[in-house]
């Protein structure tokens, strides 16, 4: 059975990987970390392919951790991948469904606030091209 929970963004884990804003502008003008408005996060992997995922609310291996299991498809947030490195999209000041191991991630169907997520995304796609 998942057990899934809501969680803040955990900033000591956030700011132990490598990531960059994608706007850092907008996210500044929107409060950064603070934002309760979607911002994308380019997260950089390392040669053995970590990187942030908020699903997990940690670093992870993302081929296999996310890639491999189909967790972006799962969860809504996922913008771009870009060779080693991701780009996601999520208000960093609101609580997220999380999960704490892949074989929880692996038995999720959909994360219950998928919805929420897609229209984030969409919603930043939408605010880029105006």
């Amino acid at each position: 059975m998942n057990i899934l929970r809501k969680s803040d963004l955990d900033l000591e884990r956030l700011h132990a990987t490598s990531w960059k804003w994608l706007n850092s502008e907008e996210a500044e003008l929107s409060g950064g970390e603070n934002s309760r408005q979607p911002q994308a996060l380019y997260f950089f992997a390392d040669e053995r392919n970590k990187s942030f995922c908020r699903r997990y609310n940690r670093e992870v291996n993302f081929r296999r951790d996310v890639e491999d299991i189909g967790l972006c498809d799962k969860c809504g947030m996922r913008f771009r991948t870009y060779r080693a490195a991701q780009i996601c999209v999520f208000a960093p000041a609101e609580q997220y469904f999380t999960t704490d191991t892949r074989d929880e991630a692996k038995a999720i169907e959909e994360f219950p606030d998928k919805d929420l997520a897609e229209k984030g995304v969409s919603d930043f796609e939408s605010k880029s091209w105006q």
